[in-house]
């Protein structure tokens, strides 16, 4: 597969739609965040220190990506009442709000994807799935994203942490080397993995951070993998929760389309932690179903009960090698898998695509395309379901910061 994603900055882009009210009134400073090459919560760090304001008192309502050029809305308490514009970081004032802004807060949001180098079979697969798209939606899985702390040869961080491997899952986070790693990052991964164990040493060689801080901890307490986990960034480690759950749930709901569709209406999709099934070619009432069928992410707090189809879910999870009882957090008890329902397919509205001669790749097809999907929705499913599952190369843009 020779399609490309983000060969430049500007080949993805994102407007988050916002239902927050905005008037005269209130102490919330409300703004339009455009942003190139920047993470949302880095974006933040920096507007705080740029506008000399306490970080807390900046929220947003959702992350958005840094290779892309994305706007989306922030509240500042007691923030300027003026816009503020530096160069791949602005803010545009649009008004007041009585409250923060949430989560809760995003309508939906609106994509423009750039999709380059597409041979000619790629073209005409392409053109064959769009439509199949706009009538059907996709498969709302959560996508590679959510997956970081997810290793080919041990699994998920949180598996070893749920289950009490502390020392393995303090390893995994903090030594296990990752593809997206910089050479700084490996090198300190490289620290701790060739020193595991001589905690003080360790300590000596590594740069002041979050790791070592618990290290520090480790050269104290040396046998104490518990205690150590406890120090771990509550934030990270519910991002970790996150990654298991996210991944339980996709299996559960592939394992619905397989049951519910033949198997020529199934096309595989490619994620980080194994293939996933998405249908196609559906007919009215298959459409029907899944559009408005949901399944709740699974926990202990969960009975199978809760389940639309109990004994598939039960031979999901024991395929995956739980039950659900054991998903369950019993030490430090201040982050939980999260509770909620989730649509099993989408709706992708204001889908249309264009196909064009590529200016960056001359005898190739770009395809221009432009759509909506609803708060949580991943736009790469959105690729993946037009590519027909295969990996698309993702390019790193030389413009990113």
């Amino acid at each position: 597969m020779s399609m490309k994603l983000r060969r430049q900055m500007e080949d993805f882009r994102v407007t988050e739609q916002s239902s927050l009210q905005v008037g005269s009134a209130g102490p919330f400073a409300v703004y339009d965040l455009k942003k190139v090459g920047w993470t949302t919560l880095d974006a933040i760090d920096r507007l705080a220190r740029q506008l000399d304001l306490p970080r807390r008192n900046i929220n947003h309502a959702g992350l958005k990506d840094r290779y892309a050029v994305t706007s989306q809305r922030v509240t500042i308490r007691n923030g300027p009442r003026r816009s503020y514009d530096d160069g791949p970081l602005s803010l545009t004032y649009l008004g007041q709000s009585t409250r923060e802004i949430s989560s809760d807060d995003i309508a939906s949001n609106q994509f423009t994807i750039v999709l380059r180098s597409l041979t000619p079979e790629e073209h005409q697969l392409a053109a064959q799935a769009l439509p199949e798209i706009q009538q059907s939606g996709v498969p709302n899985y959560f996508d590679d994203q959510r997956f970081g702390s997810w290793f080919p040869e041990h699994g998920f961080i949180a598996a070893a942490w749920i289950r009490d491997r502390y020392e393995e899952a303090f390893r995994l986070a903090f030594a296990e080397f990752e593809p997206t790693d910089n050479a700084d990052e490996r090198q300190q991964k490289a620290i701790l993995r060739e020193l595991w164990g001589d905690w003080i040493q360790c300590k000596q060689l590594l740069d002041r951070s979050h790791r070592r801080s618990i290290v520090t901890y480790l050269c104290d307490h040396p046998a104490d993998f518990k205690g150590a986990w406890a120090l771990v960034n509550p934030d990270l480690r519910g991002l970790y929760l996150s990654a298991l759950q996210s991944h339980l749930w996709n299996q559960i709901v592939s394992e619905m389309f397989v049951r519910h569709c033949n198997p020529d209406q199934l096309v595989n999709m490619t994620l980080k932690p194994g293939p996933v099934a998405a249908p196609r070619r559906l007919t009215e009432e298959q459409r029907e179903f899944f559009l408005n069928a949901s399944c709740p992410l699974p926990s202990a707090r969960l009975r199978l009960e809760d389940f639309a189809e109990p004994e598939l879910v039960a031979e999901v999870l024991a395929k995956q090698g739980w039950t659900l009882p054991e998903l369950k957090v019993r030490f430090p008890r201040d982050k939980f898998f999260s509770r909620a329902q989730r649509p099993v397919m989408i709706p992708v509205k204001d889908c249309s695509g264009e196909f064009a001669d590529d200016d960056l790749d001359p005898g190739r097809t770009r395809l221009t395309l432009t759509f909506t999907l609803p708060r949580g929705a991943y736009a790469t499913m959105v690729v993946k379901r037009l590519t027909l599952g295969e990996p698309v190369a993702d390019e790193t843009p030389e413009t990113a910061l």
